[in-house]
């Protein structure tokens, strides 16, 4: 069966600029353009199948937003290559967002007894 989401070696870094403690570190970080490297997903791999239903839990600040924003093509990956519904996500990301729909929010926004189906999600159109 081919995989309608195919991810290998998956990995984004970000660039932050980098920041000084203290007063003249707050100056000092202005007129810098030092930078550290922050790696957000690191060599991610996995296919899903049509049909298939999988969840994608971990840890806060474990990358699950960064990957479901490659997979949109609001991200770029960093390295590896990412393949939905036989696209690449960020090359093709217009025609993703009309097949495709993402909802990203906190746990206080939802009404943890209500089923998904039945959630009336801001801006969702439903």
């Amino acid at each position: 069966m081919t995989a309608l989401i195919e991810a290998r070696g998956v990995s984004k870094r970000f660039r932050q600029h980098k920041r000084f403690p203290g007063l003249l570190g707050a100056l000092k970080t202005l007129v810098t353009n030092e930078y550290t490297e922050v790696l957000a997903v690191s060599d991610i791999g996995f296919d899903i199948a049509a049909g298939e239903a999988v969840g994608y839990l971990g840890p806060n600040g474990a990358g699950k937003s960064t990957m479901i924003k490659m997979m949109t093509g609001i991200l770029v990956p960093s390295a590896g290559t990412l393949s939905v519904l036989g696209r690449t996500p960020h090359l093709k990301r217009m025609d993703n967002a009309r097949e495709i729909g993402v909802v990203f929010g906190q746990r206080s926004q939802l009404w943890w007894d209500l089923a998904v189906r039945h959630q009336q999600i801001p801006g969702a159109g439903g």
